[in-house]
């Protein structure tokens, strides 16, 4: 994407609701005015960077509304991916000083992820070792809910890796997700129904089946 105006376009490629384009298109007022530019085709992918920034400070008296959207943004990465062009506008996100905004642009990742794991997994790495524990919880719901898709078996052979490196909370919080998308009938028992997570935990995932069981 070569400027603003090529994310946006790319956006509405997605299909997003009426309210969500209108949202967008605000958006792309409120950036050209932070940035003294006079339109979104002018803002180029150098200044993707200081976005963030921009909007903070134009917005200083009503922080709210910077966080609106600072979130469109990142919903519109999470629709078209996060592409090399926007990659460190999207790191700036997922480090904002609002965990609101942080959280949002990490879950936001799902949407595109859905199809294209390989895409998010490293955001996935990053984030499962987090010392921000929020961070971490919302990486592991967006492996169990893509783990209820056609990216199951891909998604079932990480989680056995990240078991077996250590990583037993990051998989506990990835195994509850998946638990209670099936409680709550959101999750297709082609993926597997909660007998055969049990099985699957019993046998790739021991420590973690303790709990689980007993559930």
């Amino acid at each position: 994407m070569k400027n603003l105006q090529s994310l946006y376009d790319d956006y509405i490629e997605t299909r997003p609701s009426s309210g969500k384009i209108k949202t967008a298109t605000s958006m792309l007022i409120h950036v050209c005015k932070a940035l003294e530019i006079s339109s979104q085709e002018e803002v180029t992918s150098v200044y993707f960077e200081s976005i963030p920034g921009a909007l903070d400070s134009y917005f200083s008296a009503h922080p709210l509304k910077a966080t609106l959207d600072k979130t469109m943004l990142a919903e519109m990465i999470g629709r078209v991916g996060p592409k090399k062009s926007v990659k460190k506008l999207l790191e700036k996100l997922l480090t904002d000083e609002d965990e609101n905004v942080r959280q949002f642009s990490l879950n936001c990742l799902e949407y595109y992820g859905i199809k294209n794991p390989n895409s998010i997994l490293p955001y996935i790495e990053k984030y499962r070792r987090s010392t921000d524990k929020e961070m971490l919880i919302t990486a592991a719901m967006i492996v169990g809910n893509i783990q209820c898709s056609d990216q199951h078996e891909m998604i079932l052979s990480k989680i056995k890796r990240w078991y077996k490196n250590g990583d037993i909370i990051f998989v506990q919080e990835v195994i509850n997700r998946m638990i209670l998308m099936r409680h709550q009938k959101k999750c297709d028992n082609k993926y597997m129904d909660l007998d055969q997570l049990k099985n699957w935990l019993n046998k790739n995932c021991p420590k973690i089946a303790v709990f689980i069981l007993e559930y």
